[in-house]
């Protein structure tokens, strides 16, 4: 075979393999935007776009095109202050660690007199909650808390983590109701809680076992 049919099957070869990494990539996407599709069917309710984190975001990270990007989210399970633009949010420096998939909200970009303190070794996750499903509301900052997700009748336990931040106590509540809590939590957790409110109705308990527990310290 003399050199100019070798360099002919190489570049017929590399075309097809960009052609078949094109045609995987497309698949990939149809298929993620088949599942979120099933989901908002599955659980109805107005939806919107918001603002979610494209991969796990450090403190310290400025919020731009390279780490936000839109995503269609039902409503009733977003936190109140969810960013629906990103022109919102550009620029805003981040003073916890947003995890992936996660809404950005201004609970990852509060002001230095309001700081996040998230233990060493959690990752801060915002979950929907109201009163009733937080123990009356008790579920206060610094409380150690079981998570629950309820659904047809079953109730499953997801882990414990501890509160550090609620909506009530950032002043971003209406009608002084407690509408969302930021749990710090293993980073193994990360994953189901963010989907939690997804899968059911997310509850908080307050173990016996939770009294003189420290806030950070060994679970």
């Amino acid at each position: 075979m003399n050199k100019s049919k070798r360099i002919a099957i190489s570049l017929v070869a590399g075309v097809l393999a960009a052609l078949l990494c094109m045609v995987y990539g497309s698949s990939i996407r149809s298929q993620a935007e088949q599942v979120q599709a099933e989901t908002l069917a599955k659980y109805g309710g107005d939806r919107v776009e918001v603002c979610v984190a494209a991969r796990d975001i450090d403190v310290g990270e400025t919020l731009d095109e390279t780490n936000v990007i839109t995503q269609e989210w039902l409503t009733s399970l977003l936190p109140r202050d969810a960013a629906t633009e990103l022109r919102q949010v550009r620029g805003d420096v981040t003073t916890s660690r947003i995890p992936k998939n996660a809404v950005i909200c201004n609970v990852y970009t509060k002001a230095e007199s309001h700081k996040l303190e998230v233990p060493k070794g959690k990752v801060a996750v915002s979950v929907a909650v109201d009163a009733e499903h937080s123990v009356g509301g008790a579920t206060g900052v610094g409380s150690y808390v079981d998570v629950y997700v309820q659904k047809d009748g079953v109730t499953d336990r997801l882990c414990g983590a501890y509160v550090i931040d609620t909506s009530e106590n950032s002043g971003a509540t209406r009608e002084g109701k407690i509408e969302w809590v930021t749990l710090a939590a293993d980073p193994e957790d990360v994953k189901e809680l963010l989907g939690a409110s997804g899968k059911g109705t997310v509850s908080l308990t307050i173990p016996a076992t939770a009294r003189g527990k420290k806030s950070g310290g060994d679970e």
